[in-house]
């Protein structure tokens, strides 16, 4: 069976992944900064590189390169050194691959990207699909990072490779990402919404995500961006009322814009305020199946686990 390559498999997201190609006939490889620390992770791995080694193998065998590597954007606050760490990390990763896909043009590229490509919006809007980027409207950080992070990819499907870019939501799991640090004023009964609580937040379980590279990993004809998140996003507020519901806690302390500025920094502006509503219009007309469309529902399951 064909080489998968993860290139940041040890992230959350290329964990869960690498859990489901283990239950199929696909071979995986790992990419990372240590590979004895991967072959420790990953013992059913054939094979663990740095990216040194990864970007001066051999090429041949491989048939698709899923890049999920990047410095988390809420791991720290966004001063000008650890916002140049956030771009460095994408591009030099996305530009390995790329580089790969170049030797031998028959790689499936899979690239990690976000909702962000679209912009950020304080309110509600008409809905974005993968063919609705040209609407987008104003400048924010991370939209220019993301313009660039899918630039780099471009070698790769100059050279011919199918490259898919992958415009990924919110990503919900107690595992990591956001979901913890959303959830943690409501343990102590100070949850709400956040700034007016209209701003769109385009969500998608761990679950899904990972159930949705692997399902394009078969699909090297779907090319181009394919928006990864749950076809109903919701309001803001609508998430708010849906987290007090699933921990037993009430919903009535609002957390204003200017402390939100305070406490999240700039990335507030972008991550919390601001949303887009976008919708997986490639991934409904492909056929996939959502296990988590509703964000009750998913909020549920995710809190009694």
């Amino acid at each position: 069976m064909s080489l998968v390559v993860v290139c940041g498999g040890s992230g959350m997201v290329g964990r869960k992944l690498i859990g489901i190609l283990e239950k199929t006939a696909h071979r995986y490889a790992v990419v990372g900064r240590d590979p004895s620390l991967l072959r420790g992770e990953f013992p059913r791995a054939e094979r663990c590189e740095s990216w040194d080694q990864f970007s001066k193998g051999e090429a041949d065998d491989i048939a698709t390169i899923v890049n999920l590597a990047g410095a988390g954007v809420t791991d720290k606050r966004w001063s000008p050194a650890y916002k140049k760490t956030m771009k460095d990390s994408r591009l030099r990763s996305t530009a390995a691959c790329a580089d790969v896909c170049v030797a031998n043009p028959k790689i499936h590229l899979l690239s990690a990207s976000s909702i962000h490509a679209y912009g950020i919006y304080p309110d509600d809007h008409p809905p974005f699909t993968e063919a609705d980027r040209d609407r987008r409207t104003g400048e924010c950080f991370l939209q220019k990072l993301i313009d660039d992070w899918e630039e780099a990819t471009r070698p790769a499907s100059n050279a011919g490779s199918p490259v898919t870019l992958l415009r990924i939501g919110v990503v919900l799991s107690l595992e990591g990402g956001a979901l913890p640090a959303l959830a943690t004023p409501f343990k102590f009964f100070m949850g709400g919404r956040a700034g007016i609580g209209k701003q769109i937040m385009p969500w998608i379980s761990l679950r899904d995500l990972a159930s949705v590279i692997a399902f394009l990993i078969n699909r090297p004809q779907l090319v181009g961006p394919v928006n990864v998140v749950a076809p109903n996003p919701c309001t803001n507020a609508e998430f708010a009322q849906a987290l007090g519901r699933a921990m037993h806690r009430p919903v009535w302390l609002p957390l204003p814009a200017t402390a939100a500025r305070l406490i999240i920094g700039e990335a507030a502006n972008e991550l919390v305020l601001t949303g887009q509503r976008v919708l997986p219009a490639k991934l409904l007309e492909a056929g996939f199946e959502f296990s988590d469309r509703e964000i009750s529902e998913c909020l549920d399951r995710l809190m009694a686990s």
